[in-house]
């Protein structure tokens, strides 16, 4: 059999333009400057050179798996240095900010002078690593679809590779060890272990079941289907709209909100693109593709296994992992898992009184089915931003089930009741205690708070709690500096009261967020769950 997820196992070598030498030049003058402990990563064997984050350094100078962008990964202690740094290579390169500053990234596109040519550009990524953060996304990834490439032994070089029967006999091997410290890098080789039993228990579930299928070389990255989808997404259609200005034409607005695959399985993956790419460009296409026409041709190629998306998610110990087909006919685009514990409104429980308990500065609240599945609504404590509507697999250990859509929950949120003014818009809350105590007229108030919080109240379990409790505590919040805190909390009041002061759809529209969640329904494209 032939497979291969390739996005790491091994560096490959790209050639530096004289730009990016300069670059690279400036930036170890500009961190010797600040006295800052640099590693850069060697582009021939992947090795890092000088002293790294994992042994003692502050900074570490990697790059994107073709090459293209520059990342520098620095600890969150040296953040004023590295903002300084930032401004100053903008400033001598022409620079510009290409993605919104964050509290974990943030990307700047350099030139040699004004409209330079490609070999006269650089990208630089700038992450910030935090005391216990996550791994990157992109490092579990890559280190999934290094791991299924040696199982299914789809390079001359993985011949006769034995992953062994466990994940302990996979980090005894040498070769896929070391492939995944590479593709860890120094900065998160530490949490390497914490990976290994997910990685084994994805390539045993998959292995299972497509063994004795055939596949062609896949490659993960720029040429992956990720991003193939991704540059195709402005013409998928949910539908074509009207004439009427009323019915306006819809479309995708990211590839995650309409497809969760992380991994890509390919068989003669460029004749599949030129179908794919004939059907959406097509000349009986004036538009686009309808995004149901695409789905059903997708679920073609996963019967015909031709083509076969991944979601992936991490696995504890000692869970076993499970692989399902989703949205590929009518019985999966529902889960019957779910749909077997029958459950009713009282089966809910709504976990919400951190919007109100003094002793929580928590910013996640949560709708639990039972013991077996929960919505989680989350804010953010250290930046105003919209809320984010996480759903989890409570019988899996680490399953997270994905973030629903919000265009979608807004949505269902109509047909749920009427009257409906929750919008998940940041900017109609207060940042600041003089906004909360004197709003502009564009935000919402104090008079709504007290209304939402009376109706709302019935559903905490703390039902002592008063509206002016409640109102002294959203102030000291502000007056604290803890503006993002405070915000999370009064736009998940806001979501509780428009969702159960009627809540027409009774249980139902909580298993709708939850199924938006999980990616779950005609909407959504076919793929494989390894969870």
């Amino acid at each position: 059999m032939d497979i291969l997820f390739l996005f790491g196992g091994k560096i490959m070598a790209f050639t530096e333009t004289t730009f990016r030498k300069t670059v690279k030049q400036r930036l170890k003058e500009l961190f010797e400057s600040k006295t800052l402990g640099v590693a850069f990563q060697n582009i021939t064997n992947g090795r890092m050179i000088g002293k790294s984050i994992s042994e003692g350094g502050d900074v570490d100078v990697l790059y994107s798996p073709k090459g293209e962008v520059i990342y520098v990964d620095f600890n969150e202690n040296i953040g004023t240095k590295i903002d300084s740094i930032k401004e100053t290579l903008k400033k001598l390169y022409n620079g510009k900010d290409i993605s919104p500053s964050s509290d974990k990234s943030q990307r700047i596109k350099l030139e040699n002078f004004k409209n330079a040519p490609k070999s006269e550009r650089d990208v630089v990524n700038f992450r910030v690593l935090r005391s216990g953060a996550r791994t990157p996304t992109s490092i579990q990834e890559h280190g999934s679809a290094f791991v299924l490439s040696v199982a299914l032994k789809t390079n001359s070089a993985y011949k006769g590779i034995d992953l062994g029967k466990n994940h302990i006999a996979l980090e005894s091997n040498t070769y896929v060890y070391n492939g995944l410290k590479k593709i860890f890098t120094p900065a998160y080789e530490d949490r390497l272990k914490d990976w290994t039993y997910t990685y084994f228990k994805q390539k045993e579930k998959f292995l299972e079941k497509y063994k004795d299928s055939r596949w062609s070389e896949f490659e993960y990255g720029n040429n992956s289907f990720v991003k193939f989808f991704e540059d195709h997404i402005k013409n998928i259609y949910v539908t074509f709209g009207s004439s009427n200005p009323d019915r306006p034409a819809k479309t995708l607005g990211k590839y995650e909100q309409w497809n969760p695959a992380d991994i890509y399985a390919a068989y003669d993956m460029p004749i599949i693109k030129k179908e794919l790419d004939n059907i959406i460009k097509g000349k009986e296409n004036t538009k686009g593709i309808n995004l149901f026409r695409l789905n059903q041709y997708l679920i073609k190629l996963l019967h015909d296994k031709r083509l076969i998306g991944i979601s992936l998610k991490k696995i504890k110990k000692p869970d076993d992992a499970e692989l399902v087909l989703r949205n590929i006919d009518a019985d999966s685009y529902l889960d019957p898992k779910v749909e077997t514990k029958q459950y009713k409104m009282s089966d809910i429980t709504f976990d919400i009184d951190g919007i109100h308990d003094e002793n929580k500065k928590t910013v996640s609240t949560y709708v639990k089915f039972g013991d077996g599945y929960q919505i989680d609504v989350k804010g953010s404590s250290s930046k105003f931003n919209n809320l984010a509507f996480g759903t989890l697999v409570k019988a899996k250990s680490a399953a997270q089930g994905g973030n629903a859509p919000i265009n979608l929950v807004i949505r269902l949120m109509r047909r749920n009741g009427s009257d409906m003014s929750f919008t998940n818009d940041n900017s109609k809350y207060p940042k600041t205690d003089d906004e909360y105590y004197d709003p502009p007229s564009s935000y919402f108030n104090r008079g709504d708070y007290k209304t939402w919080f009376n109706i709302l109240k019935k559903h905490f379990k703390n039902k002592s709690v008063s509206f002016r409790d409640f109102d002294n505590y959203i102030g000291a919040l502000y007056e604290d500096g803890d503006g993002a805190i405070a915000q999370s909390k009064l736009m998940q009041l806001h979501f509780y009261y428009d969702s159960l002061k009627q809540n027409r759809l009774g249980v139902d529209y909580w298993l709708k967020i939850l199924y938006l969640g999980m990616k779950v329904g005609k909407i959504f494209a076919p793929h494989a769950k390894i969870y």
